[in-house]
């Protein structure tokens, strides 16, 4: 089997959906012929060309099943819909600050929604700083300072932030941190906790109520004017990853 041979006969429409079909359960010659709406010829000519491939197989029962290997080729697909689907994007834009394995994973991301314009991306990400409950971890490439007010009252509630800066932005936070918790007997203790980076290869959020991240452009500029945001649990965690794999690399201030 080629890998060339193998993309063939997973672009057949009706294969794909065999393959689809038989994830839930076994099926019998008729009844896949019946629910694709195909001829007894064709059903036959497709079952015989997803079982060359060893995708399906037939069981002693005499119906059809789909194999470990083919449930196994079926979980690659999302990712590859969901690039392809949103392919304007991803032609203007660097993916390779996203890790390896999370590329691997980008089926995750097909609950996902995209949110087009400046303006319209920070209410975003400000409405989920408003109505956060119990944490907001952020990784941003600036600092602006109208918002540190609300992010001290939320964590007087309870609230736990981290955030992620570019290392030019130390001394400054530092600065603020020590000010708000000196001023503030009321925010606990690491309520607050910053780190940073050289640069900052991705924007993005996580919080309890959803994430979101902003892939910079080809040219390594930042685009501020898109944002990817969902708050299906595969995306959530998605997101929480990408997350975890630049706060671990990043310097606490």
């Amino acid at each position: 089997m080629t890998l060339s041979k193998l993309l063939f006969e997973l672009s057949g429409e009706t294969r794909l959906e065999i393959l689809h079909a038989l994830e839930t359960a076994p099926m019998t010659f008729t009844k896949i012929a019946d629910q694709m709406e195909i001829t007894t010829s064709e059903a036959s000519r497709q079952i015989e060309r997803l079982s060359g491939m060893n995708l399906i197989e037939k069981l002693a029962a005499g119906s059809y099943a789909i194999t470990p290997l083919g449930r196994l080729m079926l979980s690659f697909l999302p990712g590859i819909d969901f690039a392809y689907k949103n392919s304007d994007f991803f032609l203007t834009h660097d993916t390779t600050p996203i890790p390896r394995e999370l590329v691997m994973r980008f089926g995750d991301l097909s609950g996902a929604r995209f949110i087009n314009g400046t303006i319209e991306a920070m209410n975003f990400m400000q409405e989920r700083l408003r109505n956060v409950e119990r944490y907001h971890c952020g990784m941003v490439d600036g600092l602006m300072d109208s918002i540190v007010p609300m992010i001290v009252e939320r964590a007087k509630s309870g609230v736990i932030f981290r955030a992620i800066l570019p290392e030019t932005y130390r001394a400054k936070v530092s600065a603020i941190v020590d000010e708000c918790m000196t001023a503030d007997a009321n925010i606990p203790p690491h309520a607050i906790e910053i780190r940073t980076l050289p640069t900052i290869p991705i924007c993005g959020a996580v919080t309890d109520r959803g994430c979101g991240f902003k892939l910079p452009f080809t040219d390594g500029s930042m685009d501020h004017s898109t944002m990817v945001v969902g708050d299906d649990p595969r995306f959530c965690r998605w997101c929480r990853d990408l997350y975890a794999h630049y706060w671990e690399r990043a310097e606490p201030v």
